[in-house]
């Protein structure tokens, strides 16, 4: 038998009496370091197994798997414990231990002794009173949710069904007389209770829904990106992006597989997406900024659809919106314009552009994909001149650039700067805006 054991945050007056109790009857104590090594001492002679913190996976699966071997030999032979600092459920060495040994070694019997935590601990140290919902992170992507004081947990367990968690425990006055714990969620729940609910994408097969998500990504910032689209993105078994386009940062919420579909045909896009999605796999198609404008995605529905493939669009903030947020601006205004054109310059994909007429409306004209043409552009609109345009690179990103301007310096201004792609032009009054007529709203 294998036991956890919590040995509190780091001083030998917060180990719990169950902890000590373990630790002297066990034949043999691990530790994964020093610090833990001296907190047993008092009550038993310890063994430290190396754990480097690297970041090689195939190096790190084998330590973890010569260490299992030696704490499982061990186990077989009695009671023995594997003692770390805090508790060992939460973010512990232990856990990963665990999870081995249940692999490799289904037989070892394995429980765990709770400790104080850092969390815990933190909120006495600093006299903090936790009353509501809090996050705790790694910076990992979210498997886990815990609810406490349950009242409602069927309930609860049907709507997290929806936001991609499959597995449910209920337990409910833990360590208490009456104690319950089960899969069986019940309709009503108790003050003192706990709802555990987890993501396995192991779990999905062939079964499973045939479906490729196109999830917008937001114009750059990773926390621009909707809850539903990050949730997809965590839970995914691959993702498909265009790494030219897609901000890197977004894709620290992706665990799965990932492939840069830059320099791909459509026809090996396609088959890629749906021989994942017949697998029974969550597969994830992300396009930067919201996938229903300039993203290129109908070509690809069709292929999946011929394929038998559902698709689901996840909205994104496109870059456009971005760009207004960065100038503080509203893109349509009472007394100035009530219209917004967004639109693109002829190109390889656009053989002719309506640029010219469509500005002789005098409206916010927002164009995407034409920073590399932007003297063509202003040339060719019919704005006066000193009507105010601006340029905004990488809008949201961390080298967010923005190039203010009219239309008859603008592109002087662009130019200079060495700024030809991944930028939206914006030009209309809106962006200097003078006699504009309070809105109705306001009485």
């Amino acid at each position: 038998m294998l036991i956890g054991v919590g040995l509190g945050p780091g001083s030998p007056d917060l180990l719990t009496l169950g902890a000590i109790k373990a630790l002297k009857n066990s034949r043999k104590v691990f530790v994964p370091g020093k610090m833990a090594a001296r907190l047993v001492a008092p009550y038993a002679s310890a063994e430290i197994l190396d754990f480097p913190m690297i970041h090689d996976r195939e190096e790190l699966l084998k330590l973890w798997e010569k260490n299992a071997g030696i704490v499982a030999d061990e186990a077989r032979m009695g009671v023995v414990s594997f003692a770390v600092i805090g508790d060992p459920n939460f973010f512990s060495t232990f856990s990963h231990l665990r999870k081995t040994i249940h692999e490799k070694y289904p037989d070892i019997e394995i429980t765990t002794i709770p400790g104080v935590s850092s969390i815990t601990a933190q909120a006495a140290r600093t006299n903090t009173g936790i009353e509501g919902s809090f996050i705790v992170s790694d910076g990992s992507p979210v498997r886990t949710k815990i609810i406490l004081k349950t009242k409602h947990p069927e309930k609860t367990k049907e709507e997290l069904i929806k936001e991609g968690f499959d597995e449910f425990i209920y337990a409910e006055r833990l360590f208490m007389e009456n104690e319950k714990v089960t899969h069986e969620i019940p309709q009503d729940g108790d003050y003192f209770s706990i709802l555990v609910a987890t993501r396995d994408r192991r779990k999905r097969g062939k079964e499973a829904r045939k479906v490729v998500y196109f999830v917008g990504a937001g114009p750059g910032n990773p926390k621009y990106i909707t809850v539903r689209g990050r949730e997809l993105l965590e839970s995914a078994d691959l993702v498909m992006y265009t790494g030219s386009l897609v901000n890197p940062e977004v894709l620290n919420y992706a665990q799965g597989d990932r492939i840069d579909s830059h320099g791909m045909k459509l026809e090996d896009i396609v088959d890629a997406l749906a021989k994942n999605a017949e697998e029974g796999k969550t597969v994830i198609r992300l396009h930067s900024g919201d996938p229903s404008l300039y993203g290129a995605i109908i070509e690809q529905i069709d292929g999946l659809k011929k394929r038998g493939i559902d698709i689901e669009i996840i909205p994104g903030v496109t870059s456009l919106f971005a760009a207004a947020a960065a100038l503080k601006a509203q893109l349509t205004l009472n007394g100035i314009t009530e219209t917004l054109i967004i639109t693109r310059p002829a190109g390889v994909t656009l053989e002719k552009d309506s640029l010219r007429e469509l500005s002789r409306h005098n409206a916010t004209m927002a164009i995407y994909l034409g920073t590399h043409k932007i003297r063509e552009i202003t040339d060719q609109v019919t704005y006066p001149e000193d009507t105010p345009a601006a340029v905004v690179y990488h809008a949201s990103w961390d080298d967010e650039k923005m190039i203010l301007g009219t239309v008859g310096d603008i592109a002087d201004k662009v130019e200079a700067l060495g700024i030809d792609r991944s930028a939206m032009i914006i030009i209309g009054n809106v962006l200097s805006p003078e006699n504009y007529r309070r809105s109705h709203l306001y009485g």
